[in-house]
């Protein structure tokens, strides 16, 4: 059974998800100006005009159902404080759709992949994780990733690699990337007797596509590849949800923590793996 209560936090809700920062902070500070005793009627006349008459219409409710149940400052205090806990959920649930390719139809709210990832490695402060299949021709992402590690950014690449895959990528990951950004980075890849194999033989592939890049964590189709940022058709989210990157962090860090990662440069028995074969590769899309 419905209460007085339960109506009035839906129109609360109702309230905040649509009104104006500006317009309802200056509303929460005549309310909290009003007397204790005044009506509905009075408060409604001397609240800050807006022209807007869905809006008009959900403070009408808010008003009316508080009216004689708390004081004004009380209702004041109730909104703004929903009003910023609904904001902080938003900004840490916001989940961004990216495309590469195509562009999207009119209307629909995205970025490309690749100017999200430019702009997230800009203004990093603390880590970048990259994760890809194949890197080919990416010379403005290797130029960001330096400046970077300039600036004493942690930056770590986890790659695949020919001969892990037994040759299901002909062309090394890690050489797209300058030998100086591969210095100032750790790099992991996943070892051959670390995979499972299919019926036919084959091991698995290092196949995830994931940035993390400080509080937020971008997840596509798109390989770090020319064609992948300008040509294939691609999809993805960046996410700023603290419970995913946390997810997302964790998992990495096990696979790490556990061996099944392994970090470049760490075996003295090899510098790194080797080629599968000798051939001329054709450069990943």
């Amino acid at each position: 059974m419905r209460t007085v209560a339960d109506d009035f936090s839906v129109a609360v809700e109702n309230l905040i998800r649509k009104v104006p920062a500006g317009w309802l902070n200056a509303a929460c500070e005549a309310l909290r100006g009003f007397p204790p005793a005044a009506s509905a009627e009075f408060v409604l006349q001397r609240l800050p005009s807006i022209n807007n008459a869905d809006l008009s219409f959900l403070m009408t409710e808010v008003v009316r159902l508080a009216a004689s149940k708390m004081s004004w400052e009380a209702l004041s205090w109730s909104i703004s404080t929903a009003f910023a806990t609904y904001n902080r959920c938003q900004a840490e649930h916001h989940i961004e759709l990216l495309w590469g390719g195509p562009s999207p139809a009119a209307g629909v709210p995205a970025r490309r992949i690749d100017q999200a990832l430019y702009d997230l490695i800009a203004n990093a402060k603390h880590e970048i994780l990259l994760v890809t299949f194949a890197a080919a021709q990416i010379g403005r992402l290797t130029r960001e990733l330096q400046r970077a590690a300039q600036s004493g950014v942690k930056i770590r690449l986890i790659l695949e690699f020919e001969e892990s895959s037994e040759g299901q990528l002909s062309y090394d990951a890690l050489k797209a990337f300058p030998a100086a950004l591969i210095d100032a980075a750790e790099v992991y890849y996943w070892p051959i007797d670390k995979r499972e194999r299919n019926q036919a033989g084959r091991p698995g592939k290092l196949h995830a596509k994931v940035a993390i890049v400080d509080n937020t964590a971008l997840v596509s189709s798109a390989n770090l590849t020319d064609d992948a940022f300008n040509r294939n058709l691609e999809v993805g989210i960046m996410a700023t949800n603290s419970e995913f990157l946390v997810a997302a962090r964790t998992y990495f860090q096990s696979l790490i923590a556990e061996g099944t990662l392994c970090q470049l440069f760490c075996h003295p028995e090899r510098s790194q793996p080797k080629p599968f074969n000798t051939a001329s590769p054709a450069l990943p899309r």
